[in-house]
Formats: structure tokens, C-alpha cells, sequence
């Protein structure tokens, strides 16, 4: 007992191994890839809108065009103060476009430097690097300025610290550091297939917490400028009241592929409107010229009401020989960078978040459900079809969720529960199958082979009751053997026995008879059921004359060994009998009943009477007289029957 429990949790820890690893590589292998297209199918449908609150300026290939890349710094300058003088833009982002600009007029950068300190509603960006040593790093003495300008509070109250492998800030010019008011971390990290799906909105660096672009611009929109980190999400201060976004522990890669670790957040994408953008987008040389048209008192090509009381994001939609700004994600090959920034801002004013259940939960859930469909039924075959129906609904649940913002695997529980299918057929088919062979090794011994078949092939129709068919019985016995096993040992009687019913029983199933059972020295063989046979009376004479043949080799061979000779009596009769389940609901057997066998075996007493070996009845004899040279004995009376019967005597098979 206990070594087949013990057996079974070996299996179960077996089977719950086997099926995490195919959880894990669909997961982190296949999820992703999956819900991108039905992140493109479903959102197609969706009329789900960024904020109109939120705009992008784009230095693209028009203004790269127009305004040969490098941009001089007043370009910015103006562009900003365009936005801030005459737009009105409550928020101006300014993304990674100083990289062309350092090594220029230093009037001219003078000059945009001096304008910064004058905006409070300008936010510019920087990069976190891998390397601490490397040149162009933020030195210690600058960390004290630099803290300084993140102006708003970000309270840590994690239990489990994920802190990035960042070890220092990309270097940012001193005049830019000491006249810019506020400063946010630029970050896209991409997933191991370089695609872009999730976002860091907090970096915890030297123990201290930093925030993204998107989480400065909407701070410094609605006014929140106390937040709570916690575990599963960034909430404001007044516990979680006016903001909660939900995060979950990930690893990305920066654009060095570097790992890097942290809370990310899932984005909730948008419908792109362009090749390039979801949100709307003007191009940077369009907002230069409307900014010189109305300087020229020339009304401008842009209205600057497009920009007013809203988050500006200016930066680069092109790609260079040293850098990138367009990325990958689940709804376009090339979005701009500023696009996905855009998307997460969006997500924060609609408070549209799309949150991701613990990884373990979701594991131990379908590691529930897999192994009660491995365990749970015994026929694999239902098993399969209930899988099917437990992944339809999944799925079904999948689509519900996703419409509620919410992101579940969409391919690793399905491909889970469909392994654990797999593994029950190769479970049924290694353990249950060997038992099953066991235990039809053993009914073997004890019922005919074809009844165990027809018993193992309807085992949901396993019941007490029969039929009424017409059938042939043949009965076969030794003579006298009684009087003989009293002169043998009792291993000798076993001997004879065995050896005789060895000769009997293969050719009793080479002509479709089944035996139903052996009583004493005699047994008792049917024909027509349960296996169907529209000859079974003619196949029970060639079995009978069979049978002959071989008991008088057996004879020989009995003699020979100094065993006593032994001769056998048969008698055949045909007609209507009760064939099925005979007993219990507890226990029955499969037999055949009613006065046409008790027929057969009274006809092969009368073998000794007259002489004979082999007699059949009238009724038999009308199914096989084409086919049978017979002699036709007497009339008999035979107990249990009204009118004498005729019995016959069998030479031999016509034309054999």
C-alpha cells in the first residue's frame, strides 16, 4: 500500500516538473509572440483612444530634410519657447535630442541654456548606464545638483528590493544640469526578442528612487507629487486614491542588452494612426515654421491652440548610424520611441492599466488542473475532449480579461493542459496498459479469451442480462475417466488433464467457439455467440472432427509414456439458448443456459451406448446435411422432451 502511494507522489512530482518546463518555455518562449497578434486583432476592434491631452513633436525625415542633421541648439530654444510663449503646452518633454548638439556654437548653446531656467514646465531627459567607469559618467560631486532636480517625492515600501544593474548616468553637460528645472530617466528595454512590451517607470538606483519620463510629465500634469512604491504597484500618497498603476517583477534588456531588472509595467497599446505613432504627431519643422510665421505676423501652418494645456513630447523619429529611436512593439515594426512613452502617459491620465497576475499563482493554478486531467478520468480518450473544452473556456477567459485590461498568458496554460493530455495517453498506455495486460493474462487463465474481449470492449455496459440467439454447444468428455484417475497419482491426473485440454481448447478457438466452461474431464464449447457466426454449427463439426484427430495422437503419445488410453465422447445439438451475464450485480459470469445444452451433453452419453464417438442431433443436422456424411442412429427419448429425437452419427466432411 504504502509503495504504491509512494509511487504516485513520485509520478505526480514527475508529471508537475515535466509540465512547469512546458509552462515556463511557452510563457517566456511563445507567450509574447502569441499576444502581440491578438493584441493587433483585438485593439483593430477596440475604440479605446489615447489622451488628447498628449502630442508629440517628431524631428523626422521631413525635418532631417529641410534642417540637415546636426540641429544647433536654438532650434530647441525656439521650438520650446514657441510651445511656452504661444502654445501654452502644460507639460514639454524633451527626449534625447542633445546628442547631435554638443559640439557646437557655444553662443548659441549659451543661449539655450540661459531660457531653461525660465521654464518650470520643462522636463529633459538622461540615460542610466552599465558602466561606471566608462567616460561621460555623471560624476558624485554633480549627484547632489542632479537630486535635486527630480521634484516630486517617490516613498519605498517593498518588501522584496529589485534594484537595476545600472552603476551610473550617462554624463549631462554642466550649463544643461545646473539651468534645467527637471529631469527624467529615458528607458526602453526590450524583451529577449527585441521587442519593446513593457515599461520601467521607476529605476531604483544607488537607493534611491528615480522616475521615468512618463512619470515626471504625469506628475507635473495632474498635480500628484507623492507616490508609494510597493511590490505589485506605484500608487500616489493619499493611499492609492488619485493614482495606482500595477506592476509586476520583470527582466529586459537595455539597448547594450544588458539585463535589467525591476518593476516594469505592462503597456496598454493604442491603435496606431500612422506608420509611426498612435498618438497625434507633428513634424518638428512644421512647428519651427509656424513659430517664425507668427514672428512675421504670417499666420502659421500650425494653430498653436493644438498644443495648449497639453504634454508636449518632443524627439527624434529616425535612425542614425549611432543611434536608434524608433523600437519594436506589438503594433508596429518602427514606433517611435516617443510614441511609447506616450502610450504609457496615456495610460496614467486614463487610468487605463493593464495589470499581470503573479507568474506562481498562475503556474500552480494550471499545474492544478493539468494533473487532475492526467489523474482525474480513466479513459484518456474523454480526457481529451474535456482538456479541449477546459482550453475553450481558458481561452474564452483570456479574451474577457484582455478586454479588462488585464494580461494573462494566452498560449502556456493551453499548452500545459494539452501536455498534460499527452501525458495521460503515455501514462495509460506505459502503466495502465501494462496492468491491463496483466490482468488479461490472468482472465485468460480462467474465462475464454473471447469473452474477456467482448467484456473489455463494453465495459460501460457491464450488467446482468443476455440475449436469446441461436447457437451450436458441443460437449466433450472423456470416457470412464473417472474409474481411470483412480489408478493415477494425482499429479498424473493433472498431467492427463492438461495435456488433453491443451489439445482441445486451441482448436475449440481456431473454428470461433469459445469455451464456456470445463466440468470434471468434459468441456463445454459454444458456437455463434458471443462471437457471430452464420456457420457456427458446421464450424462446431469441424471442430468436433478435429478435435478427434488430435486426442487419438495424444492417445499415442499417452501410451508411449506408459499413461492409460484414453478415448473421448462428443455430442453437438443446435438451437435457441439464454447467452449473457448470469449471477450478481457483485459478480457474474457469462454463460449460456436453457434445455438445447443440456441437449448437447445427454447426446454424448449416448456415444457409449452405441458405440460411438461422435453424434449430433436432428437440429444440427439440418444446418450442415449438405455438408456432413452422417448416418442416422435411432430415435431417442431424451429427459425434458416431449417427442423422440434423431441422432446421428458423423463419418466425415463432404469433399475433405
Amino acid at each position: 500500500m504504502y509503495k504504491n502511494i509512494s509511487s504516485k507522489i513520485i509520478l505526480i512530482v514527475i508529471f508537475a516538473l515535466l509540465l512547469s518546463f512546458v509552462y515556463c518555455f511557452s510563457y517566456f518562449k511563445l507567450d509574447n509572440r502569441i499576444n502581440d497578434v491578438f493584441t493587433n486583432i483585438l485593439i483593430s476592434f477596440s475604440d479605446k483612444k489615447p489622451s488628447d491631452d498628449v502630442v508629440l513633436i517628431s524631428v523626422d525625415n521631413k525635418s532631417t530634410a529641410q534642417i540637415p542633421l546636426p540641429w544647433q541648439r536654438n532650434l530647441y530654444s525656439d521650438i520650446i519657447n514657441f510651445l511656452e510663449n504661444y502654445a501654452g503646452a502644460k507639460v514639454i518633454v524633451l527626449q534625447n535630442t542633445l546628442r547631435f548638439s554638443d559640439s557646437y556654437d557655444n553662443n548659441l548653446n549659451k543661449a539655450f541654456f540661459s531660457i531653461l531656467p525660465n521654464y518650470k514646465n520643462f522636463i529633459a531627459s538622461y540615460y542610466f548606464t552599465n558602466s561606471a567607469l566608462a567616460d561621460g559618467v555623471l560624476t558624485s560631486d554633480n549627484f547632489d545638483t542632479f537630486n535635486l532636480k527630480n521634484t516630486f517625492n517617490i516613498s519605498d515600501k517593498r518588501y522584496k528590493k529589485y534594484k537595476s544593474s545600472y552603476m551610473g548616468i550617462v554624463n549631462i553637460p554642466k550649463d544643461y544640469l545646473y539651468n534645467v528645472n527637471n529631469f527624467a530617466a529615458s528607458l526602453l528595454h526590450e524583451d529577449n526578442d527585441g521587442v519593446v512590451r513593457n515599461y520601467l517607470p521607476v529605476i531604483d538606483f544607488n537607493n534611491k528612487l528615480y522616475p521615468s519620463i512618463a512619470l515626471s510629465a504625469f506628475s507635473m500634469y495632474s498635480g500628484i507629487n507623492d507616490f508609494v512604491l510597493y511590490d505589485n504597484f506605484l500608487c500616489s500618497a493619499d493611499n492609492c486614491t488619485s493614482f495606482k498603476m500595477p506592476l509586476f517583477h520583470h527582466s529586459a534588456y537595455d539597448y547594450l542588452d544588458n539585463p535589467i531588472s525591476g518593476l516594469y509595467y505592462k503597456i496598454n497599446w493604442y491603435k496606431p494612426n500612422s506608420d509611426f505613432y498612435s498618438h497625434k504627431s507633428f513634424s518638428a519643422v512644421d512647428v519651427l515654421n509656424s513659430y517664425y510665421d507668427i514672428q512675421k505676423g504670417i499666420t502659421p501652418k500650425i494653430n498653436p491652440n493644438a498644443f495648449k494645456d497639453k504634454i508636449v513630447l518632443i524627439g527624434f523619429n529616425i535612425n542614425t548610424d549611432l543611434w536608434t529611436y524608433v523600437s519594436e512593439t506589438p503594433v508596429l515594426k518602427r514606433q517611435s520611441d516617443i510614441d511609447i512613452h506616450a502610450a504609457v502617459i496615456s495610460n496614467m491620465i486614463n487610468k487605463s492599466f493593464k495589470s499581470v497576475p503573479s507568474f506562481n499563482s498562475s503556474l500552480f493554478v494550471t499545474l492544478i488542473f493539468s494533473l487532475f486531467i492526467i489523474f482525474g478520468f480513466k479513459n484518456y480518450k474523454y480526457n481529451l475532449i474535456f482538456t479541449s473544452l477546459l482550453c475553450l473556456l481558458y481561452f474564452s477567459y483570456y479574451i474577457i480579461e484582455y478586454i479588462l485590461n488585464t494580461y494573462v498568458s494566452p498560449i502556456a496554460p493551453i499548452l500545459t493542459m494539452y501536455c498534460a493530455a499527452l501525458l495521460k495517453i503515455l501514462y495509460s498506455q506505459i502503466f495502465t496498459d501494462k496492468t491491463s495486460d496483466m490482468i488479461k493474462r490472468a482472465m485468460g487463465k480462467y474465462i475464454s479469451k473471447d469473452v474477456m474481449k467482448k467484456v473489455i470492449s463494453n465495459l460501460d455496459k457491464l450488467d446482468l442480462g443476455g440475449v436469446r440467439a441461436v447457437v451450436t454447444v458441443l460437449f466433450v468428455d472423456i470416457r470412464n475417466f473417472t474409474q481411470i484417475s483412480e489408478n493415477l497419482s494425482p499429479q498424473n491426473v493433472t498431467s492427463v488433464l492438461n495435456e488433453y485440454f491443451s489439445v482441445v481448447e486451441p482448436v475449440i478457438g481456431k473454428y470461433h467457439g469459445i469455451i464456456n466452461k470445463y466440468m470434471g474431464d468434459g468441456v463445454l464449447a459454444v458456437f455463434g455467440e458471443p462471437i457471430k457466426d452464420d456457420n457456427h454449427a458446421l464450424n462446431a463439426i469441424k471442430c468436433g472432427m478435429e478435435i478427434t484427430q488430435k486426442v487419438r495422437i495424444l492417445r499415442d503419445k499417452l501410451i508411449n509414456e506408459g499413461k492409460p488410453k484414453i478415448e473421448i465422447g462428443i455430442g453437438i445439438n443446435t438451437g435457441e439458448v439464454f447467452a449473457g451475464n448470469i449471477g450478481t450485480e457483485e459478480r457474474f459470469e457469462y454463460t449460456v443456459i436453457g434445455d438445447n445444452v443440456n441437449l448437447a451433453y445427454r447426446i454424448e452419453a449416448y456415444n457409449q451406448m452405441l458405440k460411438t464417438s461422435f453424434l449430433i442431433s436432428q437440429y444440427t443436422y439440418e444446418f450442415v446435411k449438405d455438408y456432413v456424411d452422417t448416418v442416422k442412429l435411432s430415435s431417442v427419448n431424451i429427459k425434458g422432451k416431449s417427442k423422440p429425437i434423431d441422432i446421428y452419427e458423423v463419418l466425415k466432411i463432404k469433399n475433405e
